[in-house]
């Protein structure tokens, strides 16, 4: 399974290091950002599982960081997301008064 885009979830041909000036060939939004990483976390110092890594201010805009992976699970989350959220408004549904 290839990788998917944050941005636009169309499938990427990655190669095994992703250049900071690389660009979705669908939507042209960056893929060597945060929030294409394996090491992304929002709930992580930083929003960032990788400890040496530096600050990155903007998630969505390239950057320099040394220790960017592209994270092939981003649409597998995205599913899961959208799943809880369907299962949520459906017990609101059934509860609804």
């Amino acid at each position: 399974m290839s990788p998917r885009c944050t941005f636009c979830q169309h499938e990427i041909p990655t190669s095994e290091k992703t250049g900071r000036t690389e660009e979705c060939p669908h939507c042209r939004r960056d893929l060597h950002c945060c929030l294409q990483c394996r090491f992304y976390d929002k709930t992580a110092h930083h929003e960032c599982r990788e400890t040496q890594a530096e600050y990155v201010q903007d998630k969505e805009k390239a950057n320099f960081c040394d220790y960017f992976v592209f994270d092939p699970q981003i649409q597998k989350a995205k599913d899961a997301d959208k799943k809880a959220q369907e299962a949520k408004s459906q017990l609101e549904a059934l509860f609804r008064k």
